[in-house]
């Protein structure tokens, strides 16, 4: 599954079923910004790399007049991504994620407002996808055995570890187009790894992102999407090829379920996180939650190359 600007291509068949590439938000950083100029209004747009390992990209329409004011904004909004992922990067020994991961079964860990809203996101997803969804890794515990007061966080059970990964690109595009709603500019797109969050419209319409096989074969299925005040989140199954998709609720390795899920949700963050526990789940039992959450709608691609939309899709 891909997301890509214009006519529908068919893709080498060595790049199938692929991670969501081919963005329309890096595609509007191939033309000109003065082609988008209407009335002293123009889209201004940058990539940025989040934490030195998440490719990003920012677009916000605003007045020429302005194009000072809005290049500090991008660099302001990048500079508190950066620094979210730097605190929740369990990879890294000195953020907040590891020393509450080495912490577990121990004491609670006093953590940042951006940091206890995660694992809040986390545990809300964990509740409405019975578990198929979870940040917690290790040892025996799962999202019931994370404790939350106040501005502090304890994984209960010794062994415990919290990872972010499935839900860290939405988590920062929400947090990015927050900053950029809050400074007065009301039409802008943010891309984050393969989850986008856009508000508003840009200078010829809507926010549009096109969803296609990657193989082709079934281009006359190729859908267009509107990011108009909306998350829309993809995971693939080339994001499994090099390691094993873990069952959270058995902590054991599961078979390929479907090739790719494309989900649209009003939060970047919570349509990352269904996203993957439907890709999980497969398209049977996915769609099943899909009508118990009643919050969200997919596009879920099988095994066989078949495109299954849920209700209202």
């Amino acid at each position: 599954m891909t997301f890509a600007r214009g006519s529908v291509k068919k893709m080498p068949r060595n790049n199938r079923f692929r991670a969501a590439l081919l963005l329309i938000a890096i595609a509007s950083f191939l033309i000109p910004a003065a082609s988008y100029a209407q009335g002293g209004i123009r889209q201004f747009q940058r990539q940025v790399m989040i934490g030195g390992r998440i490719p990003a990209a920012i677009l916000i329409i605003g007045f020429e007049k302005d194009a000072g004011a809005i290049e500090k904004l991008m660099d302001i909004v990048s500079q508190k991504a950066n620094e979210t992922f730097g605190r929740l990067d369990g990879n890294n020994p000195g953020s907040e994620v590891a020393r509450i991961n080495a912490a577990a079964g121990q004491s609670a860990v006093q953590a940042s407002e951006d940091v206890v809203e995660a694992f809040k996101t986390a545990q809300q997803l964990s509740k409405w996808t019975d578990g198929a969804f979870d940040v917690i890794y290790g040892g025996s515990g799962h999202y019931k055995d994370v404790s939350i007061g106040g501005n502090s966080v304890q994984l209960k059970n010794a062994g415990m570890q919290a990872r972010f990964d499935d839900m860290i690109d939405g988590f920062l595009a929400e947090l990015m187009i927050r900053y950029i709603f809050a400074s007065s500019m009301q039409n802008a797109m943010v891309k984050v790894g393969n989850t986008f969050r856009g508000i508003g419209q840009n200078v010829m319409g809507p926010w549009k992102i096109q969803v296609q096989d990657d193989e082709g074969t079934y281009a006359h299925h190729a859908l267009n999407l509107s990011v108009s005040n909306t998350g829309i989140a993809t995971v693939s199954a080339n994001q499994y090829r090099s390691q094993q998709l873990i069952d959270p609720r058995s902590n054991s390795a599961v078979a390929q379920p479907c090739r790719g899920v494309t989900l649209v949700m009003n939060d970047a963050a919570l349509a990352q996180g269904v996203a993957h526990a439907v890709f999980l789940l497969g398209p049977d039992e996915g769609l099943k939650l899909l009508a118990k959450l009643g919050k969200a709608k997919a596009l879920i691609v099988d095994n066989n190359g078949k495109f299954i939309r849920s209700p209202g899709f």
